[in-house]
């Protein structure tokens, strides 16, 4: 019997990755949106954390976040996957995991380095987090380690790049304008954020991050891309309105009258 169910686990393996994993993260999204945009659930970390209960911001992120650095390295070391062909032509696949880790490793390692927050993660919200992290960490790094593509010329994939770089220099510039922001208020509060993609919405760095998975998604034109780009903006989207009300409420008059929540001149 067990030999039976290790044999359906392998011929099933490669189905489960490329496709049923993607669609039980779209489907998961969907229920996320519904809750937080609707029902007005908020993720118990940050400022939302009502118990105050939990890990220190820095390593909370840390601990979440590194698998979907250290899950696609050993995927590549494992599966031997090639920058070059045997024809020496690029292999996209790996350029895209490169752009992939190279998030996770600023945002495991430099960002946690460099926040000085006293905000705590809620335990759940925590391991929940690293779990999500850890899927997501193998179905992109599956997909992107199996299949070898040579897209380097393709209008997706120079196009995908490039909005996710893009993306990337919008999250990482809004990320240390809250940093300096949280070092000039010297722990007496809540400040307005300027300057950057923060003179058009409150959330840039959400903004930033979900332009660079909707890049990736483009770039890579793969089911796993997709639903991470679409889990991306259906969690941190509505928490970007949540923070929107946040400032208003707490600001009122000071704060600015034509700044959007998440998308600039729109929402």
């Amino acid at each position: 019997m067990i030999r039976d169910a290790l044999h359906l686990i392998k011929t099933h393996w490669n189905d489960f990755w490329e496709y049923w994993t993607p669609v039980v993260m779209i489907s998961i999204g969907i229920i996320v949106f519904i809750l937080e945009a609707f029902a007005g659930m908020k993720a118990e970390y940050g400022r939302y954390n009502k118990k105050k209960s939990g890990l220190s911001a820095p390593i909370a992120w840390l601990i979440q976040e590194c698998p979907a650095f250290f899950v696609p390295l050993f995927l590549m070391f494992y599966n031997g996957i090639q920058f070059f062909d045997s024809s020496n032509r690029i292999n996209t696949n790996v350029v895209l995991l490169f752009l992939f880790m190279m998030h996770y490793f600023n945002r495991s390692f430099i960002y946690t380095m460099r926040i000085r927050s006293k905000n705590v993660v809620n335990y759940m919200e925590n391991f929940l987090a690293f779990i999500f992290c850890f899927v997501n960490g193998y179905q992109i790094g599956h997909y992107h380690t199996k299949f070898i593509r040579h897209d380097l010329f393709e209008w997706n994939f120079l196009l995908g790049v490039f909005i996710f770089f893009c993306g990337f220099y919008i999250n990482i510039d809004s990320d240390n304008r809250l940093i300096r922001l949280r070092k000039e208020s010297n722990g007496s509060g809540y400040k307005i954020p300027r300057g950057g993609m923060f003179e058009y919405v409150s959330a840039a760095n959400y903004f930033g991050e979900c332009l660079e998975w909707f890049g990736f998604a483009i770039a890579s034109w793969s089911l796993p891309g997709l639903a991470f780009a679409w889990f991306t903006l259906a969690n941190t989207g509505p928490r970007g309105y949540h923070h929107h009300l946040f400032y208003k409420e707490k600001f009122r008059s000071e704060y600015p009258k034509d700044r959007k929540a998440l998308i600039p001149f729109l929402i």
